[in-house]
């Protein structure tokens, strides 16, 4: 690996060139490794978006239509790339987000998406399709 210098003492231009051997290269990129570790700054946990909503009990597709303020990181430069977000900076932003009720992350429901919402249990009567004779009147429960 060779490194150049642009300036010496005098703050002239000069052109140096370093040779290091690969095992400088690895005991640098080790020390980066420590100094980083030592100030909190190793690599951070990534999570995708179901994982994030079960944390919180939020729902994916807040999480998906949410992803920017919540720091997603594409994965790939496709037109769907996959989305991974910090759970700490989710943490912080939902933290945010709470004391704005108008902004509250809707809470989970329970339900898969695509499930219909009526249950059928509630022994209310439902309308009649359109189109599913129009003119006769619903069944009796």
């Amino acid at each position: 690996m060779h490194l150049r210098r642009s300036v010496d003492k005098g703050g002239r231009m000069q052109s140096t060139r370093i040779k290091l051997d690969p095992q400088a290269v690895e005991a640098v990129a080790r020390r980066v490794v420590e100094i980083l570790e030592q100030r909190g700054l190793q690599q951070r946990e990534l999570v995708d978006a179901a994982e994030l909503a079960r944390r919180f009990g939020i729902e994916r597709s807040w999480v998906y239509s949410h992803a920017i303020e919540l720091g997603a990181v594409k994965l790939g430069d496709g037109p769907k790339p996959r989305l991974r977000f910090d759970p700490q900076i989710a943490a912080r932003v939902l933290r945010r987000v709470g004391g704005d009720a108008a902004a509250d992350p809707p809470a989970r429901s329970g339900k898969r998406a695509g499930q219909p919402s009526g249950s059928g249990r509630s022994g209310a009567q439902l309308l009649p399709i359109r189109g599913r004779g129009e003119n006769q009147p619903p069944p009796a429960a």
